[in-house]
């Protein structure tokens, strides 16, 4: 049997490019889309995506080093974004599932964004969220500089707060589901508070 020999210069430059920090363009997308329409980008090295993607599955950014999701982009599925550094979500981002930013770099969630299910902004930078925001599942500022929460706020799942800066609630609030307080104390509740379980130190 003849042997290949591949000179070792060419397999260290092969390792190095698939390891370099780079844009994924439409072409190689379809390299790492499963036969459901999920794109598993989990700890690879790409920066960016194209703009107006469309996923017909579930989005996994996570340990990646993209800093922002392309403008139009539309996710049939979920989000997974965890320890990723992800800094910009764009208002035209549609998200049908759940969205997962645990330990991410977000530090402001912007108005208009879609999302189907619970969003997760544990161990995130993340300083402020919209006014009136409604949340379609659980929502959690775990460990975040959060000061306040948006005064109009509807969370139709659980509220987790443990961890943050929060101390006082806004005027007007719904919460579907418990709020877990996780030893914060708050100082100050709504005047019109809508809660459809407990509260829970």
């Amino acid at each position: 049997m003849r042997r290949c020999h591949v000179p070792l210069l060419s397999l260290l430059w092969l390792v190095s490019y698939s390891a370099s920090p780079q844009a994924l363009d439409s072409y190689h997308i379809l390299n790492y889309l499963d036969n459901y329409g999920n794109l598993d980008l989990r700890n690879k090295p790409f920066t960016s995506l194209p703009a107006g993607l469309v996923i017909k599955g579930n989005l996994n950014i996570a340990k990646t080093p993209m800093t922002a999701l392309p403008d139009g982009i539309r996710i049939q599925g979920s989000l997974d974004a965890s320890n990723s550094e992800l800094r910009k979500v764009p208002r035209s981002a549609t998200i049908q599932g759940y969205a997962n930013f645990l330990g991410a770099q977000l530090r402001s969630w912007p108005r208009g964004v879609k999302v189907g299910g619970y969003l997760n902004f544990t161990d995130t930078p993340l300083q402020k969220l919209p006014a009136r925001l409604r949340v379609k599942g659980d929502l959690s500022v775990i460990r975040t500089p959060m000061t306040e929460l948006p005064n109009g706020i509807v969370v139709q799942g659980n509220l987790y707060i443990g961890g943050s800066k929060i101390t006082t609630f806004p005027d007007t609030m719904t919460v579907n589901g418990n709020i877990f307080l996780g030893g914060n104390r708050i100082t100050h509740w709504p005047k019109n508070l809508t809660l459809g379980g407990a509260v829970a130190p």
